[in-house]
């Protein structure tokens, strides 16, 4: 549902376009494509192991696309898509430790090999640069079949590994390095999604995206600039796990890392204000603004890069960009808003405890003070702007608002969700509100993109159309519900819509047997996420993995 415009945003709208002589041209409606078993796979410079692994290795966008043995012993006989030891961009004797126990463990065959395929993918295939210096190491992850790094998708990839770093001093430094090297990218770029590999790295490149941007970015370390709240957010999240489970606060003086955090606290204050000013209703300045030359609306933002308006005074930040990289349709994003929020709270503990510094120097007001605020803030906008009474399913998150009154009532796969506010630590399962929404996003009649077809049903999005769930929604679904029945069914329904490749893929055909339509190959983040299910589970209901632990 929409709030109706007010005339002051048509008359916005209007002058913008006229000034800046910006069009687009509608597009057809998407015919049902012809069902053949051809990943989308993306280009790829040969021989990018070079400097990382041997010659010989195969580049694992096409070994991603190839059966290999052994085959599981389950009914679905599921290939072993781990690369040879030789290989594999990094190793974790901790995690090897883990899949060898879980191996003769595990109940089901088909899920184990699924499990030891996805749960090291990271490790195995996207570490593409890792300097081990002690006190400044750097990592650079790329996200699979693409040579770039995106903070979210990089600090969930990471994210499955964290519960081993107390074991493993090497992954530890990993992770150390991964933080350093976010954090450079974020005091260069913090308006900036995307980005690419180190210079002196040696990683080969892929062109960037170069749009127009405002402020332009350094095109030369910036692979796509789309400002999206939740970058920036995982960056906390990547920090806040480090910490809890190494013990490692010194990282906080650090000074990239505090540098990082002064840099965040500017954007916060900066894209908390509405597009007009609450005392006399002129345009605020703007502080970003982007446009790309597509026919895609989701690709690019309205009123010549700004997007539409936002009131004031509500307590949430502006995000341009959704998680899947599409375009908001009303910028105040609540699950990346609610993420944000979390995250700034764990921060805020830590600071006070171990290295709260001033905003600014000769300030009274630290860094604790302002992302606190902030955060105190975000949940109030939450509350009063967020919660929003659906006339079937009773009150419910919206997905995005814009504070005027319009709401985007959907959800979609990409984390962070209104499926995965639980995960992100934010609510219960059993909170009235949660409850509803998640009965919403998961029917045809609450969400426009649930989709259903012939042999799979779940949360996709407009990234892909309207014809692929993505199996990461299928994972927060299973994460987010205490039922067994619900849980075991998911589970098969993953195993069987891996196009018997065994990985985890970004978008799998409603209506293809066993998966065989997809999209990428080798897409690690929902790799990981689905090894961080099946460690969730063993801890939350093992009795339904495990031979040795009954209910």
């Amino acid at each position: 549902m929409m709030a109706s415009p007010h005339p002051a945003i048509v008359l916005l709208a209007l002058t913008m376009l006229l000034l800046f002589n910006y069009h687009t041209t509608p597009k057809p409606p998407p015919q049902q494509p012809e069902l053949k078993p051809q990943p989308q796979l993306h280009d790829q410079t040969p021989g990018w192991h070079k400097g990382h692994r041997m010659s010989q290795c195969e580049d694992y966008t096409t070994y991603s696309t190839k059966k290999h043995k052994p085959l599981s012993k389950g009914e679905l006989k599921l290939p072993f898509m781990r690369p040879p030891d030789e290989c594999k961009t990094f190793k974790s004797a901790a995690v090897e430790e883990l899949i060898t126990d879980y191996g003769e463990r595990m109940i089901d065959d088909d899920l184990f090999q699924l499990f030891r395929n996805c749960l090291p993918n990271t490790l195995d295939t996207t570490i593409l640069w890792h300097n081990n210096d002690i006190e400044s190491p750097r990592t650079f992850v790329s996200t699979g079949d693409i040579h770039a790094e995106w903070l979210r998708d990089s600090a969930r990839q990471l994210s499955v590994y964290q519960r081993f770093i107390k074991q493993d001093e090497s992954l530890k430094l990993l992770i150390k390095g991964a933080i350093l090297q976010q954090a450079e990218y974020i005091n260069v770029a913090p308006y900036c999604n995307a980005f690419q590999p180190p210079k002196g790295s040696n990683v080969p490149r892929k062109p960037s995206s170069v749009d127009k941007v405002s402020p332009k970015p350094d095109w030369e370390q910036v692979f796509e600039c789309k400002w999206e709240l939740d970058s920036l957010a995982s960056f906390l999240t990547l920090i806040n796990e480090y910490l809890q489970h190494s013990g490692d606060y010194q990282i906080l003086r650090d000074n990239l890392v505090t540098n990082s955090f002064h840099t965040i606290a500017k954007i916060l204050k900066r894209e908390s204000t509405p597009t007009f000013r609450t005392d006399n209703g002129k345009l605020n300045p703007f502080h970003y603004a982007f446009r790309r030359d597509t026919d895609i609306g989701s690709e690019t933002l309205v009123l010549s890069g700004l997007g539409n308006p936002l009131n004031g005074e509500t307590g949430l930040v502006r995000s341009a960009f959704r998680p899947s990289d599409d375009a908001c349709i009303f910028q105040y994003l609540v699950p990346a808003n609610i993420q944000m929020m979390v995250e700034l709270r764990k921060l805020t503990r830590s600071l006070r405890e171990h290295n709260d510094i001033p905003i600014m120097p000769g300030s009274d007001r630290t860094l604790s003070w302002a992302f606190q605020h902030y955060a105190d803030e975000i949940q109030r906008g939450v509350e009063e702007y967020a919660i929003v009474e659906h006339p079937q399913f009773g009150k419910v998150y919206a997905y995005e608002v814009d504070g005027y009154g319009g709401r985007n009532i959907m959800d979609d796969a990409n984390l962070p969700s209104l499926l995965s506010l639980p995960v992100l630590e934010y609510t219960t399962i059993d909170d009235p509100v949660y409850a509803n929404t998640r009965r919403m996003v998961l029917s045809k009649r609450g969400n426009p993109y649930y989709l259903v077809g012939n042999h799979l049903q779940g949360i996709g999005g407009p990234h892909v159309g309207l014809f692929h769930v993505w199996p990461m929604s299928i994972i927060m679904q299973i994460r987010t519900t205490d039922d067994d029945n619900e849980i075991l069914a998911l589970l098969d329904t993953l195993k069987r819509s891996s196009g018997g490749l065994g990985l985890m893929h970004e978008g799998v055909h409603v209506s293809s047997p066993g998966g065989a339509v997809f999209t990428r190959s080798w897409f690690s983040w929902c790799n990981s996420e689905f090894g961080k299910m099946v460690l969730e589970l063993a801890e939350r209901k093992p009795w339904l993995l495990f031979k040795d632990s009954p209910k």
